[in-house]
């Protein structure tokens, strides 16, 4: 979207422009597009072009910012003066910025040719192939198809240029039979190569589920085995990924992790089951996420907790100073990956002597922050598992649970995939996430959801 060359010269040009102690840009440009489809029609193509520049200029202690959207040199100019107005007027911090200089980063090809080029006509293709099959099922399909194609930048007087572009895609897709008395979901998120996505899988899976999802049986709430699927495993796992912040473990309030003496932690500690392993890995094939870390750092390989077991936390460049260590280059928000084997859902189904497995949560809502307790509700496909076997789908629970709990209680886990850890599907925030085994899951009440 936006050469290296092209951003270089932009980014230089303000540079020079501004007479001030230290200067910053942060380049953001790019394609924005998407096609909806509900009861299976395409309803909506969606394409934003947009670019920005944000000017950072620093006069002693003090700092302003102004942004920009054109990029010829009058405009550039007024937002440079504009920038360096806001400086002038701004209150003095307590200490002048610490600015990174030229890094080098780990090469990592992101934009390729499969997702740059995954335009209308490939979508509308996926679209098709998807809603014959609903066709020929006899469910409605409905379905959103995200594509970003997006370059950043950040680069400052001091001679850092972190440049990263990338272009990526998922598909989403919610079946439901037309009475509405069943519904089944299946996606995949955030891939940078679009082989990865077949409409034709997805769309039977989804199907397959909204129709076996049909006359659910009731059952009494209470502590279950569960097999999260890798969408609501994500979403399970976003809920506990900022206890990894060192600030949060070694502030005044502390968390999970923190040690009995304050200001220490549990590094070194078995704090989850034996089977839970989370890490960054920087330039990982599939994610192919930024190689560009906190503060311009370049992003290191970084393992969390290793089979159970605290290994590290994020230290940003302030808290270390303060706490005398040395910074931590990734954190948990960039190429995580909750490492999985090659077992499939089937096979873990097989292994299960009674349980549930679990398609979707949503509406989730923290209860106790302290302890990470959240609640929330299934749908789109609960399922009874019987000796081994799916015996039937049952009615939809409200959970209430906590990641630090369920993640010590893992007995199994399956074949990782790319799925969104958020409740969005275009944003960042894709990370590796495998099926997992549970052991009592607490379904505290029926949930009236399809």
């Amino acid at each position: 979207m936006y050469s290296r060359d092209e951003v270089k010269a932009i980014t230089d040009k303000v540079i020079d422009m501004a007479k001030a102690d230290a200067v910053e840009v942060e380049f953001n440009g790019g394609e924005r597009s998407a096609t909806r489809f509900a009861n299976s029609n395409i309803t909506a193509n969606m394409v934003q072009f947009d670019r920005t520049a944000a000017i950072t200029v620093y006069l002693g202690n003090k700092s302003g910012t102004a942004t920009v959207r054109d990029f010829d040199d009058a405009a550039l100019k007024q937002g440079v003066a504009d920038a360096l107005k806001r400086a002038s007027e701004a209150r003095e911090a307590s200490e002048a910025p610490v600015l990174t200089g030229p890094q080098e980063y780990e090469p990592v090809d992101a934009a390729l040719p499969s997702g740059v080029n995954y335009g209308p006509a490939e979508r509308a293709r996926a679209v098709r192939q998807s809603l014959d099959i609903c066709a020929k099922k006899g469910v409605l399909g409905s379905g959103y198809i995200p594509k970003v194609y997006q370059t950043t930048c950040t680069a400052n007087s001091k001679g850092l240029f972190a440049y990263y572009q990338y272009a990526e895609a998922s598909f989403i897709l919610t079946a439901r039979t037309k009475d509405g008395g069943g519904s089944g979901w299946a996606g995949i998120t955030g891939v940078k190569d679009t082989g990865l996505i077949d409409p034709v899988q997805l769309t039977e899976t989804a199907a397959d589920k909204a129709i076996k999802s049909q006359k659910a049986r009731a059952l009494e709430p209470g502590r279950y085995t569960v097999i999260l699927e890798p969408r609501p495993a994500a979403r399970f796992l976003s809920l506990m990924t900022g206890l990894f912040n060192a600030r949060t473990a070694e502030g005044p309030v502390g968390n999970y992790f923190s040690g009995k003496e304050r200001g220490t932690t549990r590094i070194g500690e078995k704090v989850f089951g034996e089977q839970f392993t989370l890490k960054s890995d920087i330039g990982n094939p599939i994610l192919r996420q930024s190689p560009i870390g906190t503060d311009g750092l370049p992003a290191r390989d970084v393992t969390w907790v290793e089979k159970g077991v605290l290994r590290n936390l994020y230290y940003d460049r302030q808290w270390a100073t303060r706490q005398k260590k040395e910074p931590t280059p990734s954190s948990t928000s960039n190429s995580l990956v909750l490492e999985g084997s090659n077992m499939t859902i089937a096979e873990m189904i097989k292994s299960t002597r009674r349980g549930l497995l679990v398609t979707f949560f949503w509406y989730i809502r923290p209860v106790d922050q302290p302890t990470l307790l959240n609640t929330g509700m299934t749908r789109d496909g609960l399922f009874l598992i019987e000796n081994g076997e799916i015996a039937g789908p049952v009615q939809n629970f409200r959970w209430n649970m906590s990641p630090i709990v369920g993640f010590n209680n893992i007995t199994a886990v399956g074949t990782p995939v790319p799925i969104h850890t958020g409740e969005s599907y275009d944003g960042p925030g894709t990370a590796l996430v495998p099926p997992v085994r549970i052991e009592d899951f607490y379904m505290t009440s029926v949930s009236p959801a399809v």
